[in-house]
């Protein structure tokens, strides 16, 4: 069995990093689910979403197990063994990382595909279009790099003889960081192109403000992710570089991800606004009388009997709040009658019954 090490350097901030924002990035995607399905608004995005986490998963955990096998360490501190072991995994968690990235930039690019077609707008369409397209091709570009670094590929972690050319494994990082920040930066600033003559409420600007704020925080933590991209050039230090350039990875996926939830949640702040409206009618949770007779008030009907008179008792002095709501209904009742003979003169009959 192939010992572990205690997390250290560089790797302990990764360890933290990834179990943040696996739990983040669940919580909001959770929520996400809830109100489109409360919505039933559930579409494609969604789906490549789904995936698109479920795989950041993924990543996440083997980042959180490279920990335990010399991430962001010294060569001089593994044992050969662990740090062989932790070369393959980091490299196996590359693939992981780049096909996760493309689910979750696809996802965005969809939802905003489905509001751009409200729109009719061909000019963003067709922007959106060529971000998926761009987004596939790099993933693919990536891909075939990162699996030519080596011949054969156990070269890299020590278990075959052959050559490497781990320059390769930094120019196709720097293609595909390169592609991700203009994908990034196109995908956030289309919401505001899209919705610059569209009146909104002010939570919902401020909602949309959020998500553009956030994705131009994703694009950076790219930007920061290619000063590392360097160390992938020193064999010796392989394990040492997966401790900063694989943070900055996982900050960037995972803000991705929140980012393109927040605006599903959107409804919440309506269901807010609307649980606070029908509080400010009512004293500790109770309704008051006004809001209880505007409820229970009879609908008026055709043909009222006009002799038929309705009065509200008053209300005694030691009812509670909640007993106030019970009025008591006094129901009084007339009768005239009249009638009018010869040598009779004007006799009346009253006819009075109460009811309570």
């Amino acid at each position: 069995m192939v010992p572990t090490v205690t997390p250290a350097g560089d790797g302990v901030p990764l360890l933290y990093c990834s179990i943040t924002l696996i739990a983040l990035c669940w919580i909001v995607f959770l929520m996400r689910i809830g109100v489109r399905v409360w919505r039933k608004a559930w579409g494609v995005d969604d789906w490549l979403m789904l995936v698109g986490l479920n795989i950041f998963t993924v990543t996440s955990g083997l980042c959180i197990v490279c920990c335990y096998y010399g991430s962001g360490q010294f060569a001089i501190d593994l044992p050969p063994a662990t740090m062989a072991k932790g070369i393959k995994m980091f490299y196996i968690n590359e693939y992981f990382y780049c096909t996760g990235a493309m689910f979750i930039k696809c996802s965005i690019a969809v939802t905003l595909l489905r509001i751009s077609s409200a729109h009719s707008n061909p000019f963003i369409t067709w922007a959106i279009w060529a971000v998926l397209v761009a987004t596939w091709i790099a993933a693919i570009v990536f891909i075939a790099g990162i699996a030519n670094i080596c011949y054969p590929i156990q070269t890299l972690w020590y278990e075959a003889s052959g050559t490497c050319n781990l320059k390769l494994n930094s120019d196709v990082s720097y293609f595909f960081s390169a592609v991700e920040i203009v994908t990034d930066w196109s995908l956030a600033l289309l919401p505001a192109v899209l919705l610059w003559n569209v009146k909104m409420k002010g939570n919902v600007k401020a909602s949309v403000a959020v998500m553009l704020a956030l994705a131009s925080f994703a694009s950076c933590a790219t930007i920061v992710r290619l000063k590392y991209l360097t160390l992938y050039s020193d064999p010796g230090e392989f394990m040492y570089s997966t401790g900063k350039i694989g943070f900055w990875s996982l900050i960037e996926e995972g803000i991705g991800i929140i980012a393109a939830s927040l605006p599903a949640l959107k409804p919440l702040l309506t269901l807010r606004v609307k649980i606070s409206s029908s509080a400010a009618g009512s004293t500790a949770g109770i309704p008051s009388s006004k809001t209880y007779e505007a409820r229970h008030k009879p609908a008026p009907r055709a043909g009222i009997v006009m002799d038929t008179f309705h009065t509200l008792g008053d209300h005694d002095d030691n009812m509670s709040d909640g007993d106030s709501q019970k009025n008591i209904i006094k129901e009084t009742r007339y009768t005239v009658t009249s009638s009018a003979a010869s040598g009779l003169g004007g006799d009346r009959k009253y006819n009075n019954a109460d009811h309570v």
